[in-house]
C-alpha cells in the first residue's frame, strides 16, 4: 500500500469516525486511573486556562473512551513492533483497521456528524510509511502545553468536550496519545 492509499484509507477512517455511531446518548464518563488520570488533570489545567481566555468552549474535557480506538489502533502497532519510529507493513494495517472497524458508525450515531475534533501523539506517515510516537509521557507543564496545542490544531478542536487517552509503552517508555471530540447531537 503506498502513502497516498494509506492516507486516503486512514483519512477516510478518521472522517468516517467523525460521522459514525451506535445509538444512544453520551456515555457515562470513565473514572480515570493511573497515568490517564494524571495526564487528564494536567491537560485540563491547560484547557481551563484556554477556556478562561475564551479559546475553547468547555471549561474542561471529560474522559470518554468511546473514541479511543482512533488512537489505540496505532498505539497497538507501536507496542507490537516495540519500536518508534516504525515502518507500517501489511500486518499493521490489519491491526489499524481492526480497531477502526465499526468505530466510525458508533461515533457518528452517538455524537453526530463531524464530532471528531483533533488528535495528538502520532506523526503523519512519511512517504515511506514511517510513523512515530511524538510525545513521551510527561505531566510537566511545557510538555502538556505542547500536547494541548497539538490537540487544538483543528478548526473543531476548540469545541471539544470529551477526550480519549491511550498511553502506549514502547521499549520501556510510556507515550501519550489522545483524541478530542464533541457531541453534535446535544
Amino acid at each position: 500500500m503506498n502513502r497516498r492509499e494509506f492516507l486516503t484509507l486512514t483519512g477516510a477512517a478518521v472522517v468516517a469516525l467523525s460521522l459514525a455511531g451506535c445509538g444512544g446518548g453520551p456515555s457515562t464518563p470513565v473514572a480515570p486511573t493511573g497515568k490517564e488520570a494524571e495526564l487528564l488533570a494536567a491537560i485540563n489545567k491547560v484547557w481551563n486556562e484556554k477556556f478562561n481566555a475564551g479559546k475553547v468552549d468547555h471549561e474542561q474535557l471529560t474522559l470518554n473512551q468511546d473514541a479511543v480506538g482512533a488512537i489505540r489502533c496505532y498505539g497497538r502497532v507501536f507496542e507490537e513492533a516495540n519500536e518508534t519510529p516504525h515502518t507500517l507493513k501489511d500486518p499493521d494495517h490489519k491491526i489499524i483497521f481492526g480497531e477502526l472497524n465499526g468505530l466510525e458508525d458508533k461515533i457518528r450515531n452517538k455524537y453526530g456528524k463531524d464530532s471528531l475534533a483533533g488528535m495528538a501523539g502520532i506523526s503523519e506517515p512519511s512517504p515511506e510509511n514511517v510513523v512515530a510516537l511524538e510525545d513521551e509521557y510527561s505531566c510537566e507543564n511545557t510538555a502538556v502545553r505542547t500536547f494541548v496545542a497539538k490537540l487544538l490544531n483543528n478548526s473543531n478542536s476548540a469545541k471539544a468536550e470529551f477526550i480519549s487517552i491511550y498511553c502506549p509503552v514502547v521499549q520501556g517508555k510510556t507515550y501519550m496519545t489522545a483524541v478530542v471530540f464533541r457531541n453534535n447531537k446535544a
